[in-house]
């Protein structure tokens, strides 16, 4: 049986555009329908997508059998509530990123799903599912480049646009304080503190940051972050340092993405798909099997299996507040 996904909220159209196109496609996976209280969104859906169910509210699609995951695209303010109604109607959830405005409202869906014993994790946490995650962790782990110690990320890009063809910076939910509780940094600095949380295997016991509005100086959320935090693997040893420098002050042509783990004995760093190690003066390269980042295929056949998944709602927790603690020390 193949498994259903349904979209409730375009509103996160980068991330919404992607699983409606990988479920589309998929032979394990099979995209039900959307919801969307945006008129111009759903005609998008029913004009790309005509065979699925589009619809206004989200209750239509929780009352199908057929549905078996649900993944929340709408704004973060949004988001807890969705989440509720989702697994009181025994859905599987993932939600948009940030899932919730503070620890306190996703601690009240984590309640939830744990009542209706339902799977429920945010969308950073994905990209464990993938191989190119999986065989950066088994590097590091392995110690192919000795004992890690930094990892830095740089996430230098633009404003973000409502949707596809639309200016960048033109009022969206992603600018607007009401709908989410932060700006440019944790936009991308949640994906990297799930990604340090999984492949170091630990927690961040300590961060610090400076948020400002560098170029968008109006603008109700930061333009512009950067931290340093501390990690320590679950394991014992040697903290790791994350750095994470994160902005939506990038003009058009001039962003700039970098990711670079450094050890005792050398360093990781991307090109393309691959992983470069550079270690005792030597160089190799690690190809993993390509995939999406949203690999829905291995999360419905993990859920349809009962087996172990590799993030889970305590995960979602753990970022969001990891991310906010910056904040409030900043």
């Amino acid at each position: 049986m193949r498994f259903g996904v349904a979209l409730l909220g375009l509103d996160h159209w980068y991330t919404a555009h992607g699983v409606c196109e990988i479920a589309s496609k998929s032979e394990r996976v099979a995209l039900i329908g959307v919801s969307s209280p945006d008129a111009t969104h759903r005609a998008w859906a029913s004009e790309k997508y005509p065979e699925i169910q589009v619809t206004e509210t989200a209750a239509p699609l929780l009352a199908r059998d057929d549905v078996h995951l649900v993944a929340i695209c709408a704004p973060t303010a949004a988001a807890p509530e969705l989440a509720k109604q989702a697994l009181a109607a025994g859905k599987h959830v993932v939600a948009v990123k940030p899932p919730a405005r503070t620890v306190a409202e996703l601690d009240s869906v984590i309640v939830a799903a744990e009542v209706a014993g339902k799977f429920y994790g945010s969308f950073e946490g994905m990209q464990r599912l993938t191989p190119r995650v999986l065989k950066l962790r088994e590097l590091l782990q392995s110690g192919a480049i000795g004992t890690p110690l930094s990892y830095h990320q740089i996430g230098h890009g633009g404003l973000p646009s409502p949707w596809p063809g639309q200016p960048s910076g033109a009022p969206s939910w992603w600018i607007d304080s009401s709908q989410a509780p932060t700006g440019a940094w944790a936009d991308h600095a949640i994906y990297a503190i799930d990604l340090a949380r999984f492949v170091f295997d630990g927690e961040i016991v300590w961060s610090a940051g400076l948020i400002e509005n560098r170029v968008h100086t109006t603008l109700p959320l930061e333009d512009y972050g950067i931290a340093l935090l501390k990690l320590q693997p679950r394991a014992g040893g040697s903290a790791v340092s994350v750095m994470l420098e994160d902005t939506w002050a990038a003009a058009p042509g001039g962003g700039a993405h970098r990711v670079l783990f450094i050890g005792t004995h050398g360093q990781i760093r991307p090109e393309g798909n691959d992983w470069i190690v550079t270690a005792n003066g030597e160089e190799t390269r690690h190809t993993p099997d390509p995939s999406p980042f949203f690999h829905l295929d291995s999360l419905a056949e993990a859920l349809q299996s009962n087996a172990d998944i590799p993030w889970s709602a305590a995960d979602a927790r753990a970022n969001l507040a990891a991310c906010l603690a910056v904040y409030a020390g900043a």
